[in-house]
């Protein structure tokens, strides 16, 4: 058997560290020296300029403080990462175009292993310069260097201008995109909900589902739901409850205290 994968494990919830522990070990083919576990950008960047590289690195993407691919504004990371998360959005495509394996929680054993023999497939072929120039685009590319602060909308043939400030929520409906202010007016605007995302500052706006993006300063209550599951409760009120997935709840739990 060749010698251990020297791996990084930077999640910040421990049951999926250790759904992912649990994982690796069963992996008869290959052993894992699991060298640590961070759960913030902050104590990662701290962690990778006092150590010695990795040979590999498990990041989630949604952090206790921020975005993981913070991390690599703040300093080289020239070693293969594979992203475990429970967003399924836009960045699926953008880290399979770039030759990063991004794994969905709960995470599929067969789709676990399939990650690991593409990393055993490309250890010591990979160009790690190259590498990491793709991975810092992409890092530089995924999040503005500034956020949106109003909207142009039509409204009976003129336009108005809205204050992020003044938004609620935005939502899609019957395959519209709609903004919801938060003296209950609402306007169709010509955008998709991931697009905004992007736009949006995530610490006042926080994708809850798949159709709502809601502003920080508009949630009035979060209670339990089935199945582990949230319930948010907006001002003004949404046309359909406002769930948060099981996966998500932890995060959106601590986003929402922050």
């Amino acid at each position: 058997m060749p010698r251990p994968i020297r791996t990084l494990i930077i999640e910040d919830e421990t049951s999926a560290i250790s759904r992912l522990r649990k994982e690796l070990d069963q992996l008869s083919e290959v052993e894992f020296d699991v060298l640590g576990t961070l759960e913030s950008v902050s104590e990662s960047v701290t962690w990778l300029k006092e150590n010695e590289n990795p040979d590999l690195i498990f990041m989630d993407i949604q952090l206790t403080d921020g975005l993981s691919l913070e991390i690599f504004k703040q300093i080289e990371v020239p070693v293969p990462v594979i992203f475990t998360t429970a967003f399924d959005e836009y960045a699926v495509q953008a880290f399979k175009f770039n030759s990063i394996d991004y794994l969905l929680k709960p995470i599929d054993p067969k789709e676990l292993k399939a990650a690991i023999d593409s990393y055993l497939s490309l250890a010591g072929k990979q160009d790690q310069s190259g590498y990491f120039n793709q991975l810092l685009h992409l890092a530089q590319s995924f999040r503005p260097s500034t956020y949106r602060s109003s909207f142009l909308v039509s409204y009976r043939q003129k336009m108005l201008l809205i204050d992020i400030q003044d938004v609620a929520y935005l939502y899609i409906k019957e395959r519209g995109v709609f903004l919801k202010k938060k003296d209950g007016l609402e306007y169709v605007i010509e955008f998709f909900l991931d697009d905004l995302e992007k736009q949006l500052d995530p610490a006042q706006f926080y994708r809850a589902n798949r159709q709502f993006l809601v502003a920080r300063s508009s949630i009035q209550e979060i209670e339990p739901y089935f199945n582990g599951r949230l319930i948010i409760m907006m001002k003004p009120e949404a046309h359909i409850p406002i769930t948060i997935s099981k996966e998500k709840a932890t995060h959106f739990k601590r986003w929402a205290d922050y």
